[in-house]
Parts: C-alpha cells; structure tokens; sequence
C-alpha cells in the first residue's frame, strides 16, 4: 500500500447552487461547497462535482473536515443493526456467520465478508438497541428548530438584532451551532433549546455523546409536545404567557409544553415533569429524591441513554453504559407517585438546552429507537478475565468465556456451572474480557472515519477507488471496499473533528 501523503491546500469558497444539491462538503476552515462526491483519488484527493464546473474539481484531504452524503441519509441503510464494536471504538455492521477462538466473520452488506480478530473485539451485539432505530444524527440542519422563551414556537431563520422586550442587541437569543454531526454551545448564558418535534416512540431509547468544559449545566427534554398556550385577543390577560429568564426552571414549560426533563449537573441529576394545561398556565413537578451518585467532573466526555416508557413513567438512566439513576413516576410531595393518568405523555419530541452560565457543550451521535425494556446492560457486570453474555430478555446474564459458533447458530459458553448453548437471536450483547483484547494503537495523521446509516463508523486511511466505492485500509481488518449508498457522511482528520475534540475556539 502506497502511504497516504498530507499536503496542504487552501481553497476559497465557492457559492453554494441554490437547487441545494445533495451532498455537503466542509472544510476545515469552515467553507462549504455543494455538488456531488464522485470519489477519491491518489494524493489522497477527494473528486468534487459542482454545478458550476464544467468538469469535476481535486480537493486534498488535509484541509477537509467531512462529506455529508445526501444530508446525511444513505440511499439503501444497512438490513440490520448488528454489528461489532472494536477495541478502536470502530462499530462494525454485519450479521455474524462464524465464530472460534481466533476470530468472529461477519456477512456485511457494504463490503463483502469479514474476518476480524477475537482479541480486536472489544462487544459483540447480535440484537442491539431493543427495536427499530427512528433517528440517527445530527447530519441535516433543517431537521431541527431552535426555540427561546421569547420565541417558543421557533428563531427567525435571520437573527433579530433585538428582541422586542431586550434593552439592547446584546439580548437578543444566541444560538447553537451545527458543525455538520453535531450540535455545540459555545456563550456564556444559556437560554435557547435545539429541539426535534418527533421521533420517540412509546417506549424509546434516547441515546446521545456529550463533551463539556467548566460546570456541566444540561437540559434534557423527552417525550416533549410541545404544546404552545393558545393565542388571547386581550393583551392584558391574565393567562397571556410571559416571557421568562431561560435560565430558570419556569421557563421550560414554555419551552417543551408537556414533557419530562432530566437535568444533567456534573455531580447529581434532577428529573422533573412539565405541564401546560388548555388554558396555558405552566407547572413542573420535581422528582425529590437525592441523585448524587453522578461524577461527571469539570471537563469530559460521556455517552448518555435515557430508556423511558412515557405512558407508566418508567424512567431509567444510563451514563458510559453503567446504570445511574431509575424512576417509576415523579413523586408528587416526596411519598406518593403520580396518579397513572397524570404520569402518562403523549409528546414524541425531544430537545436540549443549557441553563447555566459558561458551560460549554458539544452534542453528537444522537440515536433514538425503540425500546424493548431490557432494564440494564451487560456493561454493568463486564470483567477483566469473563466474558459477559446478557439474553435479550434483559434480566437473564452469564458470565464466562464463549467458545465459538456452532453450524446451527448457537453461541458455546462455558460458564462455572457447565457448558451451554444459546441462540443467537435471543443474545441482546456479549461484553468481551478486557485482559483478553489487544492494546489499541495510535490512530494514523491521515485517518478518516466512515459513518454508515442507520448505525457504524468504520475508521482508516483513505485509498484511490472508482465513483460509487469508498476504499479504506483499515488496521485490523486490511483493504475495505464500502458502496457509498450505504454511506450518511465520511470524516477526514478525525483527530481535528469537533466532535471527538475541542477546537481553539470553543
């Protein structure tokens, strides 16, 4: 294999087509082009179509960010959510047809068959997640509304140079930022939420990555309606809503309307329950129970899952995969549980906010799905020298080392109690022994990482491939030819993405 060489290269943005064509491509400065990817190319070069040109441009990967393809849908997603995670942090998609104790072959349907070291693996998930996957993201922009308390129903597209009740510009509602895969919060107050006004299922899974810097002051909104006070003609109507300080808890029913909120501080959690009734009158009911056991810190990363069932109110919550906090209802004077009628949401929305001050966070990899109610993660039982297989039923789990695969589909444990076989279709996860996977290497200068849809990142070096393939050398696995179709974006210089670092200026 030729190694990928890194030569630098400016380019001045060209305008984007107003026929907003299909795919995005982002440049490390922060430039934008529209058009059409059309491969890569030795150097490595990516190969760009621009309505403009009248023939397709070279563009050297070192000076760009990603490629967002078709914003950011694949035009044929993967069969299935199976897939591998790797010691790497790859997750690999594919439907495991072999395993021993060398290795584990997997039937993907983006790059053929694939064999990858056992000592690579770091979870096998045959039935991931629980259900059918609704959303995965942030690759559109359009796919979310910003609100503020002075305009719940949504931001002018173009910032206002004041609001109407704002002494001067300076109080006019400042705004996240979208970087292409994720959401970021970058000023000093908080105060304007990024919604979705669907997408939760009855019984979801919300599951998203954060980063922050200084205190962690987040907002989480779920099930959320969004249900608005309806229009008075009397303007001095008692029941004529206020536009309230973002940074209060009072604001949040303007905000989401119906919804529950989990409230993310670096050392404890706070859960409450918004309501606005028909007449427009706000109240929130607050979870009393003392939630202290969280250890965020002052700076970090963390992965965050809220499993939720909005008609009984079950609630659990899951930070690094490890089980932190449950609820089966908000307590309504710290004894009795809500009544079921009052417990029950009927919202499919979510949202965040940030309601403190200098509070820096960065909001990425956001899957919601439904839930199949497993209560907890083989994460929460994983060992340095055992194998850990947790049953699809979410309660049953053994510890122990799985041997292979049998011809009929049957993992082969070992466990302290004997030797068992279990059916692959009722495995949810296999957490592997850590003193078992290998020493994760340093990722080259040069490394990409590929998103495909609805669920993998595949990461490695890019090599030169026809229009329509996406060849990658990968560190464990070797040459890779991924189908574009099944590709939502691909990340260049992955060490520089905002998502997975802090840039200077945030």
């Amino acid at each position: 294999m030729t190694r990928c060489s890194a030569i630098f290269w400016m380019l001045t943005m060209i305008a984007a087509d107003a026929s907003d064509p299909k795919d995005l491509l982002r440049f490390v400065n922060d430039d934008q082009l529209r058009g059409t990817f059309l491969g890569v190319k030795e150097g490595p070069q990516v190969i760009w179509q621009h309505p403009d040109l009248s023939a397709p441009a070279d563009f050297k990967t070192p000076r760009i960010r990603q490629i967002v393809l078709r914003g950011g849908r694949p035009s044929k997603p993967l069969g299935t959510l199976s897939h591998l995670g790797l010691v790497n942090g790859d997750r690999v998609p594919g439907v495991v047809t072999a395993m021993n104790a060398d290795s584990v072959t997997l039937d993907t349907g983006y790059a053929g068959e694939l064999k990858i070291p056992r000592n690579q693996m770091a979870i096998l998930s045959p039935n991931p997640l629980g259900g059918q996957i609704h959303y995965h993201g942030p690759f559109n922009e359009e796919e979310w509304k910003m609100v503020h308390p002075a305009h719940p129903g949504g931001l002018p597209t173009e910032p206002e140079p004041s609001l109407p009740e704002a002494k001067d510009a300076a109080d006019a509602p400042s705004r996240w930022n979208f970087t292409g895969a994720s959401w970021s919060w970058e000023h000093e107050r908080g105060g304007t939420a990024i919604i979705r006004e669907s997408g939760m299922p009855e019984l979801a899974q919300l599951r998203f990555d954060i980063a922050w810097k200084n205190r962690l002051n987040l907002a989480v909104a779920f099930h959320s309606d969004f249900f608005h006070a309806p229009a008075v003609e009397n303007p001095d109507n008692a029941n004529k809503p206020q536009v309230r300080d973002a940074m209060e808890s009072a604001s949040l029913p303007l905000l989401f309307g119906n919804s529950y909120v989990l409230h993310l501080f670096n050392n404890y959690l706070t859960l409450m329950k918004t309501k606005v009734d028909a007449e427009g009158k706000f109240s929130f009911e607050r979870d009393h129970r003392n939630n202290t056991g969280v250890r965020l810190g002052d700076a970090g990363r963390a992965t965050v899952e809220i499993r939720s069932n909005r008609r009984s109110g079950e609630i659990a919550l899951f930070i690094n995969d490890e089980f932190a906090a449950q609820w089966n209802g908000i307590e309504t004077n710290g004894d009795e549980l809500a009544e079921k009628n009052e417990v029950a949401m009927k919202g499919s929305g979510f949202g965040f906010i940030i309601q403190g001050v200098d509070s820096p966070v960065r909001i990425s990899d956001i899957i919601v799905c439904e839930w199949n109610g497993m209560p907890d993660s083989a994460r929460s039982l994983q060992s340095a020298d055992q194998d850990v297989v947790l049953m699809s039923n979410g309660t049953d789990r053994y510890a122990g080392y799985v041997k292979d695969m049998g011809q009929t589909g049957n993992i082969m444990f070992e466990g302290k109690h004997g030797q068992f076989r279990f059916p692959l279709k009722d495995v949810a996860e296999i957490r592997f022994a850590r003193n078992q996977q290998a020493v994760v290497s340093e990722a080259p200068e040069n490394q990409m990482l590929v998103r495909l849809g609805p669920l993998g990142l595949i990461s490695g070096q890019p090599l030169a491939a026809p229009s329509g393939t996406l060849s990658i050398f990968h560190p464990i696995v070797g040459d890779l030819s991924v189908s574009t179709e099944h590709i939502s974006m691909i990340e260049f210089n992955a060490e520089h993405i905002p998502n997975t670092d802090w840039n200077a200026d945030f």
